[in-house]
């Protein structure tokens, strides 16, 4: 079965690069450029991993990762989380914990870190 996942970012960019190296891997990724949209997009459709960048026109990421976790149907609460940032200086590992993030990569990212923790998550 093909895992899907969820790209929150608004770097055309990490858009277009993830989508060839995700595809390439066999998976399905779709991709989003505004925070308001993340949640929206959960609730209507099945993803097997989100990599959330924390910082998105219309939403924090920190929030956004504190109410997926809040999702009623809890196969979309429990869904993996991976946050990208290049701002990671103003968190701490417990700042991710406490909001649910299971992963956190730094910008710019190194990509294959990040095809190795989406197989992490999604095995």
């Amino acid at each position: 079965m093909v895992k899907k996942i969820l790209l929150a970012d608004d770097s055309p960019v990490i858009q277009t690069l993830s989508k060839k190296i995700f595809q390439g891997q066999g998976y399905e990724i779709k991709g989003i450029k505004t925070g308001t949209k993340v949640l929206e997009e959960i609730e209507k459709n099945d993803y097997d991993v989100v990599i959330l960048d924390i910082i998105l026109p219309g939403a924090d990421g920190m929030e956004l990762a504190r109410e997926i976790r809040g999702f009623k149907d809890k196969k979309k609460a429990d869904i993996p989380i991976i946050a990208i940032s290049g701002n990671y200086k103003n968190y701490s590992k417990s700042d991710f914990d406490e909001v649910g993030i299971n992963e956190y990569l730094i910008k710019p990212l190194d990509y294959d870190a990040l095809v190795n923790a989406v197989k992490k998550h999604t095995q």
